[in-house]
């Protein structure tokens, strides 16, 4: 049976984090049989395997790989099946970006790109390589980031993701210029205003216009770009804050329903019992 999976909103769901523009998670599950699952990705991907095998069907090509090899996935949609190690084990590290990360990498050093090849229509489904020494120090570092969170943790995910990204440019010269010059960032209009701080203040109408597009474009858009209806992934988004705030900022429910958009506490309470199973209170109080 293949299910559906939202990266990176079913990921954070699941694990009661915020969506932010870069996301460490190291992901670990035990099982028998191989688990296929397709893939709807909003954001930018780096799977770093640790345990276990990936296979992964594209447009284009299906691609299987052992922990020797990390893989670049773009924003879009895939087919995933995670393979266990004789231990029944499998563990990806994995390094989550937005389109603004990779925009801003390209402007910041425009240089690299000068003689590189120029095809908007040969956009490359995946970029694998290998997980040589410097890879594996790099993650090692990005692993200690995630169990060691710091007040500088956002600064340094960002160095972190330059670091990865020039290296990969040294040692893939041709091939990696060519894969992120291509790598379509079309939707980072929408994207920007969707995931800005103030569209959960904002009617679907309102949003369209942001957006110049007619409501009925900005739904088809949304749908494409996040694998799900604006209505369902904005109630997640509020969910998600929600918990945030619950366990991190010890905030009351009362304190945040308004802002969340409730007009009342009640439909807030109804809405976040029926998302994870209690109420806030006695979420807050199991945390």
């Amino acid at each position: 049976m293949t299910t559906a999976y939202a990266l990176p909103e079913d990921l954070m769901a699941a694990n009661n984090l915020p969506v932010g523009d870069l996301i460490l998670f190291d992901y670990q599950t035990t099982n028998q049989q191989p688990v296929k699952t397709k893939i709807i990705a909003s954001k930018h991907v780096f799977s770093f395997l640790q345990e276990g095998e990936k296979e992964v069907h594209f447009y284009d090509e299906s691609v299987r790989f052992n922990p020797s090899k990390a893989m670049l996935i773009p924003a879009g949609n895939c087919i995933m099946t995670e393979r266990y190690s004789q231990d029944r084990q499998y563990r990806s590290f994995i390094f989550i970006f937005s389109d603004s990360h990779l925009v801003a990498f390209r402007d910041k050093y425009v240089s690299l790109f000068t003689h590189a090849p120029r095809n908007s229509s040969e956009r490359l489904s995946h970029f694998l390589f290998a997980q040589d020494d410097f890879i594996r120090n790099f993650v090692h570092s990005l692993q200690h980031l995630h169990c060691h969170p710091t007040t500088l943790s956002a600064s340094l995910l960002q160095i972190k993701f330059d670091e990865v990204m020039l290296y990969l440019c040294d040692r893939y010269p041709q091939q990696f210029l060519r894969f992120i010059f291509n790598v379509n960032t079309s939707d980072l209009p929408l994207r920007k205003v969707v995931e800005s701080k103030t569209s959960l203040n904002l009617s679907l109408e309102e949003l369209s216009f942001l957006c110049n597009m007619s409501v009925s474009t900005f739904k088809r858009k949304f749908e494409e770009v996040y694998g799900m209806a604006p209505s369902r992934w904005f109630h997640l988004r509020k969910m998600q804050q929600a918990a945030f705030l619950l366990k991190y900022e010890k905030a009351k429910a009362s304190e945040i329903h308004l802002d969340l958009g409730y007009e009342n506490l009640s439909s807030f309470v109804q809405a976040f019992k029926k998302e994870f199973g209690k109420t806030p209170k006695a979420y807050q109080q199991n945390v």
